[in-house]
């Protein structure tokens, strides 16, 4: 008895801390994916994957009985290793050329050998190797880019890739916005704006900037970046609602690219897509903490498109000093768009005259000659 004992405490032990542990993941786990309740679940709902594999780790351990603290411990590191692998698995691979698409052929007129590329990247704040990203952006990866928090310690890098994307519109000359949308492709209009607030307790200024533009085809590219939940997740909900007013005021074709600070379980994410009918370039593609080694574990970045266009390819990018990585997605027309022409336009002068709040002016940017105001953005 004397030597059993020990033996028996510690197997209880071990059998609480996985009971524990199992409980505590399954409440958090209901209240991620259940909680619409409250802003406060989205602060969760990002990990809602490691809660799911920790959990399942936890009935393991329980039905093991033994080597539970080591059971619970591999689980965390098997959890952690899986989420890496679906952030690198699609990781710095450029988008494959392929055969000139309908995307290209009718919307685009241009001659690209590929779907249209649109590649979203948070270049981070404190990133101070400007000349790192310089040099991956040089290298032409897509042929739309969104860039956030590019403030005017990094607007120097913009002028130098006019050789690789001369069509450009930003506002990274104002901390509070810090966003440039880049383009190979000529671009119809352009312009900077801040998204309207949405009821009365909304304020202007706790509203996000964002740019945009119109390609020939009547194709527009949204870039944005959202505030972070786990700072204020009532601020963020907020913002999201606003953003889904935004993209439902917008005729036509639409892309929508950015860091949204929102992962694909949680019910701000949800309800954009809902109301929207958006859908995104991949549901399991982490991008977030790219430094100071890269070991994603939480989608943060994402690309977003309408009914009428289809992925055909999406990855991420190497790390390139940022502590997010780079999204990218190729874009093309679905072929049943094709077959019966383009979808029929949504009605133009409802939702135009519902966009008038928020393609207003509060953030104007010098577009240079050949871009337009962001009141342009109506057809």
């Amino acid at each position: 008895m004397s030597v059993a004992s020990p033996v028996l405490e510690r197997a209880s032990r071990g059998r609480w801390l996985a009971l524990f542990t199992l409980a505590a993941a399954n409440l958090a786990l209901i209240g991620a994916v259940a909680g619409g309740f409250t802003a406060l679940a989205d602060i969760i709902a990002p990990l809602t994957g490691h809660l799911i594999g920790i959990g399942l780790t936890a009935s393991l351990a329980l039905l093991m009985r033994r080597w539970v603290p080591a059971i619970l411990a591999a689980g965390v590191v098997a959890t952690a290793a899986l989420h890496v692998w679906l952030g690198l698995a699609w990781c710095c691979a450029a988008p494959q050329a392929t055969t000139q698409t309908a995307l290209s052929r009718l919307a685009l007129h241009t001659s690209s050998e590929h779907g249209l590329t649109v590649l979203a990247l948070n270049t981070w704040h404190v990133h101070g190797d400007a000349r790192r990203l310089e040099r991956y952006l040089a290298t032409g990866p897509a042929d739309v880019i969104v860039l956030s928090e590019i403030g005017p310690d990094k607007r120097s890098v913009l002028p130098r890739l006019k050789a690789a994307y001369p069509f450009q519109v930003d506002c990274a000359d104002q901390w509070p916005c810090s966003l440039a949308l880049l383009s190979r492709l000529p671009l119809e209009a352009a312009g900077v704006g801040r998204i309207a607030a949405e009821g009365r307790e909304a304020r202007a200024s706790d509203m996000p900037a964002f740019v945009w533009a119109k390609l020939a085809g009547s194709l527009t590219v949204i870039g944005t970046h959202l505030h972070r939940p786990s700072r204020d997740p009532w601020l963020h909900a907020r913002q999201v609602s606003a953003l889904t007013q935004l993209v439902r005021n917008i005729d036509g074709p639409l892309v929508l690219a950015g860091d949204l600070n929102t992962s694909p379980w949680s019910n701000a994410f949800r309800k954009l897509r809902a109301a929207t009918g958006l859908a995104p370039a991949s549901m399991l593609m982490p991008t977030w903490p790219a430094w100071p080694l890269a070991l994603p574990q939480v989608a943060l970045d994402h690309i977003l498109v309408s009914p009428e266009l289809a992925v055909g390819a999406a990855g991420t990018g190497p790390a390139v000093g940022s502590d997010h990585l780079p999204v990218w997605a190729q874009i093309e027309w679905r072929p049943d768009t094709l077959e019966r022409g383009q979808a029929p336009r949504r009605r133009l002068t409802s939702r135009l005259a519902a966009a008038r709040p928020h393609l207003g002016g509060e953030l104007p940017a010098d577009l240079g000659g050949e871009h337009v105001g962001a009141g342009h953005l109506r057809r």
